[in-house]
């Protein structure tokens, strides 16, 4: 009887004590939280963030990562934008966005400059040195760049560097009595530049091209590198391409025949951008018109947007899905741009080897 009265009181006595330090825990936590029990309280549950993001996302293989980038009109400010604002559509199906990050690390970019004879024409190449020093104006001190220049052949003429004092203003000048046909090897340039930009010490990347088009001459029968070939190429690599086709003498380029290849350079250059989660432009040729569109690039590309979701279509096909991105702003918001890749293609699953 003593042994069971003593195994008693011990149950006893511990009961007690855990009676004690549950209150006093629970006198802490409301001294700690101004007297709220997050457990009474849906308004806090509602209100506390169901993703924080303070760094960039794990590597999940089943979680497809977005680079949105965003733009408002010239000289507007950007508005505070979070996750609530932005609309992920896969194939017309909104996906719920379970990662989001502000990506404001170092970039690097390299800059493709066609020096061809079609950029001789009308100030071309004079506006394009104004183009320079507009884009790298407000470079980040971390953020490097390499230049590649091409008319019949790519060279790189600046190597990695971050400073942007070294980007060249003096471009190949013709005699104005010698009037050579045209050959601009614009896809071996991309090219080239997707392989330098392998080098970069930097986890964002982009390509820059300035062009007037007719890549290897007007009927492309020279070309190099096929169209098809290098989209191929672009889409497997971790870099962003935007373009800007200089117009303004597409029916003059060819001694007043119609360049035949410019036109098809500019569906090229739409698809490699929006293939890349880049942005082609056509832009009048002026250094005002140039210089613009150098300026939204760069403002683009000083922040980002990581976006991650996890699709609602689970098979493993590797078949193409189309992707949307929209972006419902503040309402005292200027109207934006936001742009991504148009679409990804998921990893394929492997079929098991039938047994011998």
């Amino acid at each position: 009887m003593k042994a069971k009265h003593g195994a008693t009181l011990r149950i006893a006595v511990i009961v007690v004590i855990l009676i004690t330090l549950a209150h006093a825990a629970h006198a802490q936590f409301q001294a700690g939280r101004g007297g709220i029990n997050p457990r009474d309280s849906q308004t806090a549950t509602q209100a506390a963030p169901q993703i924080v993001s303070t760094e960039p996302p794990p590597l999940e293989t089943d979680l497809v990562l977005l680079t949105v980038s965003v733009a408002p009109p010239e000289k507007s400010p950007r508005p505070s934008l979070t996750r609530e604002h932005f609309q992920i559509l896969e194939d017309g199906v909104e996906q719920k966005i379970l990662y989001f990050w502000e990506d404001s690390r170092p970039i690097t970019v390299g800059l493709l400059l066609d020096d061809s004879d079609y950029m001789t024409a009308n100030m071309k190449l004079a506006n394009l040195r104004e183009t320079l020093p507009t884009f790298l104006k407000t470079k980040n001190a971390a953020d490097e760049y390499f230049v590649i220049q091409f008319a019949s052949f790519p060279r790189m003429t600046v190597s990695y560097t971050t400073d942007a004092k070294l980007a060249p203003t003096n471009f190949r000048t013709l005699d104005d009595s010698t009037v050579p046909p045209p050959d601009t090897a614009l896809n071996d340039a991309i090219y080239l530049g997707l392989e330098a930009i392998k080098e970069g010490a930097n986890s964002r990347k982009a390509l820059v091209v300035i062009t007037a088009g007719g890549d290897k001459g007007c009927d492309g029968s020279q070309q190099t590198m096929k169209n098809e070939g290098l989209l191929a190429f672009a889409i497997k690599q971790p870099v962003q391409i935007y373009s800007i086709l200089m117009t303004d003498d597409w029916g003059i380029a060819n001694n007043g025949n119609p360049c035949l290849q410019i036109s098809k350079d500019v569906n090229n250059l739409d698809e490699l951008a929006g293939s890349t989660g880049g942005k082609e432009y056509l832009a009048p040729n002026s250094e005002g018109g140039v210089n613009a569109v150098a300026r939204e690039i760069a403002f683009a590309l000083k922040t980002q947007y990581l976006i991650g979701f996890k699709s609602t279509d689970t098979a493993k096909d590797g078949k193409r899905r189309g992707i949307k991105v929209k972006v419902n702003p503040p309402a005292d918001s200027p109207k934006l741009k936001v742009w991504t890749k148009n679409a990804y293609y998921p990893p394929k699953e492997k079929s098991p080897k039938p047994a011998k």
